[in-house]
């Protein structure tokens, strides 16, 4: 089980991330907005990218700060694609999402 903290500025999609992360066992943190207040000590960080805000420094360092981050976006070639650890395209399929969770938290173990 890894500490997920799960960002997404859409509710529905939010809770449906939160419901699948969970279902596989995560203990999942959601919250609505890379502003909001977090702890820093998660395994990994899930961020849609309409979470982001205007704010590019803004977010590359909560990146830094939270990483490993898997960024949900709308193109391959996110501006924040750079900072994150993996760049997934959405509509999700299948288990890519469960896959690079699995993956991030594996690296960042491996590093400790």
């Amino acid at each position: 089980m890894a500490r997920i903290l799960l960002i997404a500025l859409d509710t529905e999609l939010r809770r449906s991330l939160e419901f699948a992360l969970a279902a596989e066992g995560h203990d999942v943190t959601s919250r609505a907005s890379i502003a909001a207040p977090h702890e820093p000590n998660f395994d990994c960080t899930v961020l849609d990218h309409h979470a982001v805000g205007a704010d590019g420094a803004a977010a590359a360092a909560f990146c830094g700060r939270h990483a490993p981050v898997i960024l949900l976006a709308n193109q391959a070639s996110h501006p924040l694609a750079p900072w994150t650890f993996r760049t997934l395209l959405k509509p999700l399929l299948g288990l890519s999402l469960t896959d690079a969770v699995y993956e991030a938290v594996a690296a960042r173990s491996a590093t400790k």
